[in-house]
């Protein structure tokens, strides 16, 4: 009798045992995100499919408001003991990121079965120090020029389809729209320094020293030189001589006037291309960014968001929230996420998906900037590196960029010349730069 009952205790113990372990909770995350609106809801399902995928994980979305506000909201995690597991940042955060506590690297984590050669190598390039991939590419995107297809042709103009204009060629085609329709402004767009950051690169001009920060911490601003003081001057002169309305640093009112029908063209992203397509009442179409006329086109850098990994000291967790940035950039992912967003698919594989090239024949504005970016020139005809359009690496590069919303005021309401506006904003730059570095020093 007592063996019975010793085997049943046994056999009762290791049946709870066993049920503990199978009834193990799973590891929760966060992922701190800051796609809003349509492309929030793009987020969040992708997010589920990857909860539905496995039983594992659980992923907790949550959206922290604007680029600048999710930047911010990880500074002052670091205080608060809050730092999420996985943060998406955008593209002028990467130097912060880079020097960023508790990062781990995106190439520490791919093992034997992880490939980055599968991405764009553009995109690929900007998320990359001298060791390999720091952060997972997931959403990246470039300006285009969309243009109001019945406008243009009131015209009597004709765009290209994938080759870049000039200033000088772009400036004919807006006297020509506006000598020959009734249309109030030739082109629109907001005073924001992706724009200008965009079309220097485009002219092969540099934004900072030390091949754009690519070889060496940035230490000082080039864009108040040559090329950069010609980019702002036809920039500030579309507003000055009425070929673009004064809106200020702004993207919906922008949109409103190009939807309106109360300009021909507008400068935007690729990742507004559905809602560019579903919000006019006229047919759009796309082409490339202009270049300066003492440049050849360039080509462009890329713009959008990418996946860091941020160690929880644990290493299961840290594990957990690889596997779902992994996922994130898997080719189902990533065509949903083009598809529904306008974003472009950031693996080099997709351009054959057969799924992907059904949907661009339907809709080719979304083809436009992945056109554009296969024809960036990444190297010289010599074979050397075309770090223009790599794009800049600096810490303080968000304030930096707003230096340039500044400038713009300075010139448009204050009377500056585009040369002593860049040169007041360059100063200040290189004081942000300094004060950054020195933490470095």
């Amino acid at each position: 009798m007592l063996k019975r009952i010793t085997v049943f205790v046994l056999l009762t113990v290791l049946a709870l045992a066993f049920a503990t372990t199978s009834a193990q909770e799973p590891i929760e995350l966060q992922f701190w995100h800051a796609m809003g609106g349509d492309l929030g809801e793009v987020v969040d399902e992708l997010v589920a499919r990857f909860n539905a995928s496995q039983d594992q994980i659980v992923v907790t979305a949550v959206f922290q408001g604007t680029y600048d506000d999710t930047y911010n909201a990880l500074l002052a995690s670091l205080e608060t003991g809050t730092t999420p597991n996985v943060i998406q940042n955008f593209d002028l955060a990467a130097q912060t990121m880079f020097d960023f506590p508790g990062l781990l690297p995106a190439y520490t984590q791919f093992g034997d079965d992880f490939d980055p050669s599968v991405f764009v190598p553009a995109v690929r390039d900007y998320y990359s120090n001298q060791d390999g991939m720091v952060a997972m590419a997931f959403n990246s995107s470039t300006p285009i020029l969309y243009y109001n297809t019945e406008i243009i042709e009131a015209a009597g103009v004709e765009l290209p389809d994938n080759d870049s204009l000039s200033f000088s060629e772009l400036l004919d085609v807006c006297d020509t729209i506006m000598a020959n329709t009734d249309t109030q402004y030739c082109i629109t767009f907001g005073q924001v320094g992706w724009y200008f950051e965009q079309i220097l690169a485009n002219s092969g001009g540099l934004y900072f020293n030390n091949d754009n920060g690519r070889t060496g911490r940035a230490s000082e601003v080039m864009f108040n030189q040559g090329l950069g003081v010609e980019v702002f001057t036809f920039l500030t002169d579309l507003f000055a001589n009425g070929y673009a309305p004064n809106l200020g640093n702004t993207w919906t009112d922008t949109d409103a006037t190009f939807h309106a029908g109360e300009a021909a063209m507008i400068f935007d992203s690729t990742s507004g291309a559905l809602g560019m397509q579903e919000s006019a009442e006229f047919e759009v179409d796309t082409t490339y960014i202009p270049h300066a006329d003492s440049a050849e086109r360039n080509g462009v850098i890329i713009g959008g968001a990418a996946l860091y990994l941020l160690d929880s000291g644990d290493e299961a967790i840290n594990q957990a929230s690889w596997e779902f940035m992994r996922f994130m950039s898997e080719e189902e992912q990533q065509v949903t996420w083009h598809s529904g967003t306008g974003y472009f698919p950031v693996r080099s594989s997709l351009q054959e998906n057969e799924e992907l090239q059904s949907f661009w024949e339907d809709n080719p504005n979304f083809l436009t900037a992945i056109e554009q970016l296969a024809d960036t020139n990444t190297t010289m005809d010599d074979g050397s590196t075309n770090y223009p359009v790599l794009g800049g690496l600096a810490g303080p590069f968000p304030a930096i960029r707003n230096l340039i919303v500044i400038a713009y005021s300075r010139v448009l309401d204050d009377g500056l010349t585009p040369q002593e506006a860049l040169d007041e904003a360059a100063a200040a730059a290189n004081q942000e730069l300094a004060d950054y570095n020195a933490f470095f020093e």
